[in-house]
């Protein structure tokens, strides 16, 4: 009875709370489908922008709901759910951090998903299963003003060596090899992203110079044509450190 007495008296659930719970993991769901579809060829690149951006519709609701649920439920109020709208806010937080990085990205960063050290004479693609020509004096344009630090190298080391080290950072990365040629000095691979597996092509040059070894390197992606945000230039970014870090050890 008194148990009974006390669940009679327990303050309603927040539908704030319990809506906000429920569309957090719907969130969750829709993301996972908008990446499982594509890597199993269900839709094409397009649908699964389209997905993305409803996932993170959801989520911006999930979002305001668990707001309100815990308005609502806070102590002193006559509903319950605190927790539960907590709980939401924790699940669709981390959820919606790869959709909105993506669409501010987007946004912020030219529409343009090749990119090269080398604007001038960017490295050409002979081997990788990529149909993309370089496009041009306008994208060039575009990328020295939104990634001026995007530069080639010159490191002081025999090219037999360096040819060696980026092959071996190549498959350390987990990249296919494509090709490594060791007369021309060039290494081409396929990057699978992560999470969608989304084909981008790499290609690295190396130049012998009076005053040593200049490196260059192209990456692009196979997909879409409004831009990478920021992918391939952070692919550089990254590969050209660790090559760099690998000549002082």
């Amino acid at each position: 009875m008194v148990s009974l007495k006390h669940s009679a008296n327990k303050p309603p659930m927040s539908r704030m709370a319990a809506a906000a719970l429920v569309l957090a993991v719907l969130t969750i769901l829709v993301v996972v489908m908008s990446s499982a579809g594509f890597r199993m060829e269900w839709w094409g690149y397009g649908s699964s922008v389209i997905i993305l951006r409803v996932a993170a519709f959801i989520g911006a609701t999930a979002t305001v709901f668990s707001i309100l649920g815990i308005h609502a439920a806070r102590p002193g109020r006559t509903r319950r759910g605190i927790f539960i709208s907590i709980l939401a806010l924790l699940i669709v937080g981390p959820t919606l951090v790869m959709p909105l990085y993506w669409s501010y990205s987007k946004f912020k960063l030219p529409p343009i998903q090749d990119i090269s050290t080398d604007l001038e004479n960017p490295p050409e693609y002979w081997d990788a299963p990529t149909s993309r020509l370089y496009p041009g004096p306008k994208v060039a344009r575009q990328q020295r003003e939104a990634y001026p630090d995007i530069q080639p190298i010159v490191l002081h080391e025999p090219i037999e060596w360096l040819f060696g080290q980026v092959v071996n950072l190549v498959e350390s990365r987990g990249w296919d090899l494509v090709a490594a040629d060791s007369e021309e000095k060039r290494v081409e691979a396929t990057v699978t992203t992560f999470w969608y597996g989304f084909k981008d092509d790499v290609v690295i040059r190396l130049t012998e110079l009076d005053s040593g070894v200049r490196v260059d390197m192209r990456s692009t992606s196979r997909f879409g044509s409004g831009g990478d945000g920021g992918t391939n230039a952070n692919r550089i970014r990254a590969f050209l450190a660790a090559l760099q870090e690998q000549t002082v050890q």
